[in-house]
């Protein structure tokens, strides 16, 4: 289907002045918490999945040294990895979870609302945040917090990927369109682009893509897009731009238990 017109709203930095309330800053740090803890379990898994071959490879390795001094050390490495794995499970274990709270929304008025974030995070990064929207997009049942999350942490990934451009040059546009049978919320930024071996690793947890990183952001927003029954792609070009897409499925309702990850599309043009 095709309109006519996308609604743009356009935040240049050292614009007008607004504070982001006491309240909001709050809310948004808890809930960010709240989903770090329930992506904890995720975060796991894969780190098991890389102790596995750790201990098999250790223990064959074991079984043909030759001497004393390789076998004590390889004993080591298989007693050190053993423990770890256990560690994993029991932290695995620990809390409980917090369901996602899925409610009708329309997403182009949550982005409209986030007005004071959108000028904050301009001032900031010293980039212009372009806003698009297609007007009366269907609602869709979204848990809004989460949501501001997951857009805040996109653009503040795109934010740090125009750290080397003049700051003239900088912009982060926010497109939410419709597309087939979903709703498209895209995140792009005209920076340095991603290689093929960040994009590859791009949702795995502790691979930052930026100096100083913690790189749990991207698994974060793999565990919102799963809860909302969504799709996450990441197309990106070196040196010129990158751009994460979440696509909201409209023909079914979102499974909000045992979502699973989001697809996980990596292309390049």
């Amino acid at each position: 289907m095709c309109h006519s017109f996308m609604k743009t709203i356009e935040f240049n930095p050292d614009g007008k002045s607004t504070v982001i309330s006491a309240d909001v800053s709050a809310r948004d740090d808890d809930t960010r918490g709240q989903v770090l803890f329930e992506v904890l379990p995720l975060i796991i898994h894969k780190l098991k999945n890389k102790l596995t071959p750790i201990l098999g490879y250790t223990q064959i390795l074991k079984s043909r040294a030759d001497d004393d001094f390789a076998r004590e050390r390889l004993e080591r490495i298989e007693r050190n990895t053993a423990e770890m794995a256990e560690s994993l499970n029991t932290l695995k274990d620990y809390g409980r979870r917090r369901s996602c709270r899925l409610r009708p929304a329309a997403l182009g008025a949550l982005l409209q609302a986030m007005a004071p974030e959108w000028q904050a995070a301009a001032d900031a990064a010293s980039a212009r945040i372009i806003i698009e929207f297609e007007p009366g997009l269907p609602d869709l049942p979204v848990d809004e917090d989460r949501l501001r999350v997951l857009l805040l942490d996109l653009v503040a990934n795109a934010a740090r990927a125009l750290s080397e451009k003049p700051r003239q040059d900088r912009e982060i546009r926010i497109t939410l369109r419709r597309a087939g049978g979903a709703l498209k919320l895209s995140v792009r930024d005209n920076g340095r682009g991603m290689n093929e071996n960040d994009l590859t690793l791009a949702w795995t947890p502790f691979h930052a893509g930026f100096p100083g990183g913690a790189g749990l952001g991207l698994v974060l927003c793999e565990k919102i897009i799963a809860d909302h029954g969504a799709a996450g792609s990441v197309d990106s070009r070196v040196g010129e731009f990158s751009e994460f897409t979440v696509s909201f499925p409209l023909s079914s309702p979102p499974e909000t238990a045992h979502a699973g990850a989001g697809e996980d599309h990596r292309t390049r043009s």
